[in-house]
Parts: C-alpha cells; structure tokens; sequence
C-alpha cells in the first residue's frame, strides 16, 4: 500500500517545519475567533441568554450544514473521482471508517474509566473524560485533513464518516457523560438529531445523485446554502467560548489540574491509541478493501480527527444542560492553548511512523 509518500500543499510538497508552521496558523485563527465573544461580553451585549441561542444555532443549524456541505457539494474533477472508485467500495470504506471511529472512543472512554475512577467530583470526571473522548474533528479536522493530504475530497468523506459517529456518540455516551444518567438518553432523541438527520439525507443525497438538486448546474446556487452555513461552525463554536470566558476569572483558566490530566488523555493518548488501532484494522481489512485510490485515508482519517484539540461542543453542551460549564470552559480552552505544541507534533509523528510501516 502506498502511505503518504508525501504531505503538500498547492502542489508543494511541505517539510515537517512547514506543517508546523500551518497547524499552528490555523489553531492561531480559530483562538482569534475567541476574542468577538469575549469583548462583546465584557461590553454586556451578549447576554447569558443570548449565549444559549448562540449553542443552539450551532448545534441545531451549522453542524448539520457541514454535513450536508461535505457529502452533497463536489467540484467535476471530485466527483469523478468518487464514481471511479464504485458504490460498493465506498461502501466498505465508509464501514471500515466508523467502526474503528467507534473502536478508538471506547478504548479512549476505557482509559478514562481507569484514570478517573478514585477521582472524587464524579462531575468533574466526567467532564474530563468527554475532553478525552471527544476531539475537534469537525472544526479543526476538515481544515487540517485538507491541508495534510492536498485537498482529497476521499480524506473529508473518511473525516466526515468519523463525525457521523461523533454526533451519535455526543448525543447518547456525551450526554451521558455531562448529565450522570441514562434517562436523558433515547433513541428517539438520537435519531431526530438534527445531525443524524442531516447525515441520513446527505448520503441518500450522496448515493443517489440523480436527486443530489446540490449537484444540478441550473440551480448551483443553492451551494450557497450548506456551504455558507459550515463555514459559521468554527467562528461561531469560538466566540461561543469567548462569552463563556468573560465569565470566569483569567487565572482559573490554569490552575485546574484535572483540565491537565484530560488533555494528556485528549492531546497525547487518544491519538495513540487510534493509531496502534489503525494499524491492526489495517492489518485485518487489507484483503476486504482491496487497493482503491487514496486507501490509506480511511485509516489515517480517524487518527487525524483524534489528534484535534477537545470538541468546541463540550462548552455548547454543558450550556445547554447546564452541567459542568465553567469545568468545561476552563479544560477546553486549557487544552486547546497546549495542543499548539502537541497537534503538530502528533501529526509529524503520525505521518513519518505511517510512511515507515507501510
């Protein structure tokens, strides 16, 4: 199989320095976004109230949007692609890609059921490991993906397949998580999410193009729609955050030592163990999925996603159940400062170590 013989950009092939440099850029900007929120805040005109609409714009509107911008909105030349590889093996990717999404956050929850059990605010645990488990993958992973493998529309299907399972797994294990009980969890619920429902008529829309009206060059400028509305979801999910800091004290933002021990989780082990789980589904599914273009993505999009820093979601949804906010504030903006360092690091290392073995 051939791995990512080379990382570029604009047809460039980019040195470790330069990945570096690019991941740091586009972590910068996404912390910039922060500020909007934070002064408006401070100004008094967002108000506590006017931060829960905002959550709910975001959960309920740009995250669905950026399902549907990623499965139903291609340029000639991706589409062409994608029919070149057959419904058949898309399928088998699509598969292969969910299942070791899933199998990576349940092994990631595993650990953090290890390392949290003697911990004595089972709240705050629990915060922590929704930190652990649930990475930026639709945020910062799109843009990442893009960057790391020349634009490969494959890499953002794989990516988007990871984020399918992301949004079930929020809304049953992370609701779960944030409120301590099952009752809030129905099927029902998960499958009137608008997310889940987005993804349902993105790949019906994605396997029958025929009623894909995205596709139609007569009415393209209904593009406009799902791609203006996706592009909301990282400013939006930031500034979000920014009016959650302009409550809290600046110093409390580090000095919570649990918000370090879930990044150590989040930053460091779960791309780990998402790679050694990779490798193994690889090993396992090489014959299954025969050598279609570009391959290597269905692994390696997942490991990318877990690399991310914690999901801006984390705020949003404690605002919205009103559990553990201020805890969830103060780890995710802790961990999203240190994945500066490590989310280059780890992609560097994910990349090289991949080339190496296969």
């Amino acid at each position: 199989m051939r791995g990512f013989s080379c990382v570029a950009y604009k047809n460039n092939i980019m040195s470790p320095a330069e990945i570096f440099i690019k991941v740091i850029l586009a972590i910068a900007v996404l912390l910039a976004f922060i500020v909007p929120g934070y002064v408006l805040r401070r100004l008094n005109l967002i108000n506590h109230e006017s931060k829960r609409s905002l959550s709910a714009i975001l959960l309920y509107v740009c995250q669905p949007a950026l399902i549907i911008n990623s499965f139903c909105v291609f340029s000639k030349e991706d589409w062409a692609l994608i029919q070149s590889i057959g419904t058949v093996t898309l399928l088998k990717n699509f598969l292969i890609a969910a299942c070791l999404s899933v199998a990576a956050m349940l092994a990631v929850l595993a650990v953090c059921k290890l390392v949290f059990i003697k911990y004595a605010d089972r709240d705050k645990a629990h915060i922590y490991s929704y930190i652990a488990i649930f990475s930026n993958c639709g945020f910062l992973g799109v843009p990442f993906i893009q960057i790391l493998t020349d634009g490969s529309i494959l890499a953002v299907m794989y990516l988007m397949i990871f984020n399918l399972v992301f949004a079930v797994m929020v809304w049953t294990l992370g609701v779960w998580l944030l409120t301590g009980s099952s009752k809030e969890i129905s099927i029902k619920k998960v499958l009137l999410n608008p997310s889940i429902i987005s993804m349902a008529v993105a790949l019906l829309l994605f396997f029958l193009p025929q009623i894909n009206f995205f596709m139609f060059e007569e009415v393209e400028e209904l593009q406009i729609l799902p791609s203006y509305l996706s592009t909301m979801t990282a400013p939006l999910s930031m500034i979000i955050v920014g009016v959650s800091m302009a409550e809290l004290p600046f110093k409390s933002l580090f000095t919570d030592g649990g918000a370090y021990v879930s990044g150590a989780l989040r930053l460091i082990a779960a791309p780990v163990i998402t790679f050694a789980l990779a490798c193994l589904f690889l090993l396992m599914c090489r014959s299954f999925l025969g050598q279609s273009p570009q391959v290597e993505y269905v692994y390696l999009a997942p490991v990318i996603a877990m690399s991310m820093s914690p999901a801006a979601t984390v705020v949003a949804m404690a605002e919205q159940y009103q559990k553990g906010e201020r805890t969830a504030t103060i780890a995710f903006i802790t961990n999203t400062l240190l994945s500066l360092i490590t989310v280059p690091l780890i992609l560097m290392a994910v990349l090289q170590l991949w080339q190496i073995l296969f």
